[in-house]
């Protein structure tokens, strides 16, 4: 085994390299001068320079599609079963929060109304929903309910290419809530193993088997999403390079559309970072051993890489990659990773990244239930900035 001595990404700061290429490419930069750039200026590996030319190329043919007025929807439930010893979201173990689900839902399709009055002020059309926290199917399945019902009764959803939901957590994936999805057009969606190691999920606090990890999986088959993803995680606390291969063969059998392969990242408010002994974290080299061999498996199954982001304090300087096959490269990641379109954003934590051009800006919500609750006219009140940073008064 050869240590990785030199930084894979060399000086390429940023957490989305891949956008820099993007950019080269349209600027009508070949190949071999991109190349150059990118390992002679930055420093780039070889490995890593191929990587984003790859996905540069497939996000470019996603992009010709996604018309100029397209924004993305996302909406946030911040709500788990139990939260993961990495996990910084701004999510809350659901059975403490119960007496909040109801209120927090109906403060959430406050502004959801908000943002359709934007969206229809501005002739914006919505090509992607995201709903993400947390775990969106934590919440009941009457609840999953009507907040779908809210969603497709509010929005003109008639340029509509993208319905996301992650079910991350296998141990919250029912009969009923697959069907309340299925019945709303909800056609991608995520069950997210981490790892296919019983031992290892124990330890970073998943509070679910492998076993609900297959049954979850064969169970959503049965529905025929057009999109199920499989997130998995390369540098988990005390897993060997061994018992992350295991994973990634696990989940490559299943055959998911997507899989997206993270490296474990060190977030400031996550358990982990407060509790660095019992991390037990792997190696750089081990790290990286782990995402080439996920990277030489994905690609020879039949995979290909389609967006990637970094992170601060990633593992090895390493790199999250998104990969799928049967031509089902996720629309909301590109747009989202790309900054090439807007995402107007509701809920608990969720930020509204406004894209005109070069520029760029955000609108925050609060990160806590209570106060968002508190404050929610003032999160609706926030929006108004939309209209101006696209120089139109509010109407």
């Amino acid at each position: 085994m050869n240590e990785q001595t030199t930084a894979p990404w060399g000086n390429l700061v940023g957490i989305r390299p891949v956008k820099r290429v993007v950019k080269m490419m349209n600027d009508g930069l070949c190949d071999e001068k991109i190349e150059t750039v990118l390992k002679q200026d930055f420093a780039v590996s070889s490995e890593k320079t191929a990587l984003a030319m790859k996905i540069a190329k497939v996000e470019l043919e996603v992009m010709k599609t996604i018309p100029k007025n397209a924004v993305s929807l996302y909406i946030d439930i911040p709500f788990c079963p139990s939260k993961c010893v990495y996990c910084s979201f701004a999510s809350m173990p659901v059975s403490e929060m119960k007496d909040f689900t109801e209120p927090y839902l109906n403060a959430l399709y406050l502004e959801l109304d908000k943002i359709k009055t934007i969206v229809t002020d501005l002739n914006l059309e919505i090509v992607s929903i995201y709903i993400g926290g947390g775990t969106p199917t934590s919440i009941l399945s009457l609840e999953l309910d009507n907040l779908l019902y809210k969603i497709t009764r509010t929005f003109d959803l008639s340029g509509l290419r993208e319905f996301t939901i992650e079910a991350g957590r296998p141990d919250t994936i029912t009969e009923s809530k697959l069907e309340v999805m299925q019945k709303y057009g909800v056609d991608r969606i995520s069950i997210n193993p981490q790892s296919m190691n019983d031992k290892t999920l124990e330890m970073i606090g998943r509070k679910h088997t492998v076993e609900q990890v297959y049954k979850a999986f064969e169970l959503a088959k049965q529905y025929n999403f057009k999109c199920i993803n499989m997130d998995v995680i390369a540098g988990l606390p005390k897993e060997t390079v061994s018992e992350f291969a295991h994973t990634i063969d696990a989940v490559t059998d299943l055959g998911p559309e997507n899989i997206t392969v993270h490296t474990m990242s060190i977030k400031r408010a996550a358990k982990l970072n407060q509790d660095r002994d019992f991390a037990g974290l792997p190696e750089d080299f081990d790290v990286a051993e782990m995402i080439s061999y996920a990277h030489g498996k994905l690609q020879n199954t039949g995979y290909e890489p389609y967006y990637l982001y970094r992170q601060k304090n990633i593992l090895g300087d390493l790199e999250n990659t998104g990969f799928s096959r049967r031509n089902t490269p996720g629309i909301y990641n590109i747009c989202m990773m790309e900054e090439i379109r807007s995402v107007l954003s509701a809920g608990v934590g969720a930020v509204t990244k406004l894209v005109r051009g070069d520029r760029i800006e955000r609108i925050f919500n609060v990160k806590d239930v209570r106060e968002y609750l508190k404050r929610a006219a003032e999160m609706r009140e926030r929006k108004n900035y939309i209209y101006e940073f696209l120089n139109l008064e509010v109407q």
